[in-house]
């Protein structure tokens, strides 16, 4: 295979590259906020410090700009733009776009029909169209289930038994697009037995200990770390051991009960002894949430549930809208994202409260956010162009650099993640084995989900059983061990360059099987450079330089056996998916 390099130098084979709203003058001793710990009284608790600033009655007003936009982000994003003196980069072009909001919802490359629909269809109101149809399609529930399932640790084994429930609720939630805060609360709330409601598996997945629930809730929903506090308190953090305590007590009456032991049938035919677990959760004393306030039903899992979710928390919309916007731009508004705390304050607070708004005004709709960034000036501009330096300092009158570094005047260069890549290179061969492939197109139902090996050909990333095993695919690239909550690995590595060089998944992929599409496009009467032209397209989402299909098909020409013809067409292909061009979202 690696002949073709060697043969035509077409192409760079460096396979694998490593590439709220917080003021100044805090709120302090006003905020009401006394944590407790065991024998101290709530109310007199001389315990004060500062948080991040409530959200304001009503959502920012968005700045008056002469930059041109397309929504309000723009307009926030330009503002810090102007006030700098910070040039942003040109629009991307429209094989980008769609490569990219393909990428981003659906999590895979786009296909040469999709791109030759959007690229040659009217201009108006193509991105919305193209926005609201990746939205609507179960690929959309199915890729961000993986995001989502990083988050709740979601894995195919609870209690012992292989369960896919967990799965099928958050893909279920995010299918039904259901409002974000009821989803929230269904699992904190949670109680019972994982097939009976799956929404138990996320206190199950912590054991339903009271320590590890308070430190995943804190963190995920409210993208706080309160780990260090359960045994100490941090000289430099404004978190103290007392408010861990506050916020444990919530789950104090958390427990998990054994169940019964069944005896089931496993996917191998054998039968096995399993346990379903359930979790119980009653009254609990005490109970104070990290701005001090306490809920009307109590201290117990369903007070904290409305407190984690009550409009007036400061933390929890802004932490959800920041979560999105990092996985669509590769970084945060507050960064980490889980570093939401005062001495951490966002790039730009105003947008970030004006997305929260956004948020809560529209039912906690997930998919509204990502409409309005997918379809911001802002989301459209290029990745090509150099860093920003602001023109003016603040020295100098300018408002300098934003918190956090960005700017966001050009979009980041992001290599795929595991799974993105994986189902980009099934889509590209042809590998899915269901049909034509687009946005909207079915899956086997749910309940037939994850039967089989763990390498079928058909098989995409939400398919697969997490943890993904050592040495599969999607472990080497990267994927979640849904052990702990942390950010992905991104580093590159040989393990890496050698499954894209010599692994059997591209390999077998890229060779001109039925479903392959230079085999359905030749055999519809297309030449060796309409077929060529239309594999640039499917794969990287663009149309070759004229050097480029010039060199491809003096190679292809070069024997005119059929059996050679179609070996010339893999190695293209093996070679396209093997650029920095394939593997990186631009």
């Amino acid at each position: 295979m690696t002949r073709l390099a060697a043969t035509i130098g077409l192409f760079s084979l460096a396979l694998t590259v490593n590439a709220l709203a917080t003021p100044e003058n805090p709120a302090g001793a006003g905020d009401g906020r006394s944590p407790v710990v065991a024998g101290t009284d709530y109310a007199t608790s001389p315990t004060v410090r500062k948080i991040i600033d409530p959200l304001s009655l009503e959502p920012p007003e968005p700045p008056t700009v002469t930059i041109e936009t397309a929504n309000e982000i723009d307009r926030f994003i330009a503002k810090r733009w102007q006030e700098a003196g910070v040039r942003p980069v040109k629009v991307a072009d429209p094989f980008d776009y769609i490569r990219r909001v393909t990428l981003d919802i659906v999590g895979r490359i786009p296909t040469f029909e999709e791109v030759d629909a959007y690229v040659s269809g009217p201009r108006k109101d193509r991105d919305r169209n193209l926005v609201n149809r990746l939205l609507s399609s179960r690929e959309y529930a199915e890729h961000w289930a993986i995001f989502w399932g990083d988050l709740l640790l979601e894995q195919y084994r609870i209690d012992g038994v292989e369960n896919n429930a967990y799965r099928e609720y958050i893909l279920k939630s995010l299918e039904e697009n259901k409002p974000y805060d009821q989803w929230v609360r269904e699992m904190i709330g949670a109680r019972g037995m994982v097939r009976d409601n799956p929404a138990a598996a996320f206190v199950l997945r912590h054991k339903a200990d009271p320590d590890e629930l308070t430190i995943a809730a804190t963190q995920v929903f409210l993208g706080t770390q309160l780990k260090c506090a359960q045994c100490h308190d941090h000289p430099f953090e404004a978190w103290k051991q007392t408010d861990f305590i506050g916020m444990r007590d919530f789950w104090g009456s958390t427990r998990r009960r054994l169940g019964r032991v069944e005896t089931l049938t496993n996917r191998d035919g054998r039968e096995e002894q399993v346990r379903y677990d359930q979790v119980v959760s009653g009254p609990a004393a005490g109970g104070v949430f990290l701005t001090g306030a306490v809920s009307e039903k109590g201290g117990g899992v369903d007070g904290l549930a409305d407190l984690i979710t009550a409009r007036d928390n400061p933390y929890f919309a802004r932490v959800a809208v920041n979560r999105l916007w990092a996985k669509m731009f590769g970084r945060g508004l507050v960064e980490p994202v889980d570093g939401f705390k005062p001495d951490n304050p966002p790039s730009h607070p105003e947008l970030l409260d004006y997305l929260a708004w956004e948020f809560i005004s529209h039912d906690y709709d997930l998919k509204h956010i990502l409409r309005l960034i997918a379809l911001s000036r802002t989301y459209h501009l290029d990745t090509a162009g150099p860093p920003a330096v602001p023109a003016r300092s603040a020295s100098r009158g300018g408002a300098g650099t934003p918190a956090g570094g960005a700017f966001f005047e050009r979009m980041p260069l992001r290599r795929m993640t595991a799974e993105q890549l994986h189902d980009s290179i099934i889509v590209a061969t042809g590998l899915d084995r269901r049909g034509e492939r687009g946005a909207g197109s079915p899956r086997e139902p749910a309940g037939d989900r994850m039967t089989g090996g763990q390498t079928g050909e058909s098989r995409f990333a939400i398919d697969i059983r997490y943890p993904a095993p050592g040495g599969s695919f999607l472990s080497t690239f990267g994927s979640h061990d849904r052990n702990t909550i942390h950010e992905r690995d991104p580093s590159a590595t040989i393990p890496q360059a050698l499954a894209l060089l010599n692994g059997e998944l591209l390999n077998d992929a890229v060779q001109l099987h039925d479903g392959h599409p230079v085999r359905r496009w030749l055999r519809k009467g297309d030449s060796i450079e309409m077929a060529l032209r239309r594999l640039w397209v499917h794969t990287v989402t663009r149309e070759p330089t004229p050097a480029e299909l010039s060199t491809a098909v003096r190679y292809i020409n070069a024997d005119r056996r059929e059996s050679a013809i179609e070996r010339a067409f893999a190695d293209v292909h093996w070679a396209l998916i093997n650029t920095r061009e394939f593997m990186f979202i631009r």
